[in-house]
């Protein structure tokens, strides 16, 4: 039998996402990089010619309308792992990514608010200038999870 406080998984997934190519782009990497589930809170998923392997077809895709809506849903043990550029975010290099967690990116223009940050178990960031697209961004932090470094 599977123990799920053993096993590995991650979720990712945008908060109010300002358009639907960012999301499509984002689902495309989630699935080629080995996400359990993808979501959305508030906007919708609609079908983007970018997600072109139409991983809402091929992952579990979870919508919420509201943030507490979510919170209240998160996989027993998963750690909410916010991505935001906040001085109080580890930098991604150096962390250790959970086993099991969830991974939260907000809107390109507004990113996540300050309630989201403080319900998140972690936040983190990684070098650059100026703020990225979501969907690279998360591309980026999924990347790093796939690289051996240790998990916490």
């Amino acid at each position: 039998m599977n123990d799920n406080f053993i096993n590995e998984y991650f979720g990712i997934g945008i908060q109010n996402g300002k358009t639907p190519e960012n999301l499509g782009v984002l689902w495309r990497s989630a699935q080629n990089l080995g996400a359990t589930f993808i979501f959305t809170i508030g906007n919708r998923y609609a079908k983007q010619a970018c997600d072109t392997h139409d991983a809402v077809k091929a992952i579990p895709y979870f919508h919420y309308d509201t943030f507490e809506a979510f919170f209240e849903n998160l996989p027993k043990g998963a750690r909410l792992v916010g991505v935001e550029l906040s001085e109080k975010a580890a930098n991604l290099e150096t962390f250790e990514h959970p086993r099991r967690c969830v991974y939260i990116l907000g809107a390109e223009d507004h990113g996540l608010s300050k309630k989201v940050m403080e319900k998140c178990h972690h936040l983190v960031k990684f070098k650059s200038e100026k703020s990225l697209n979501v969907a690279v961004a998360g591309t980026i932090v999924m990347y790093d999870r796939n690289l051996a470094k240790p998990r916490s």
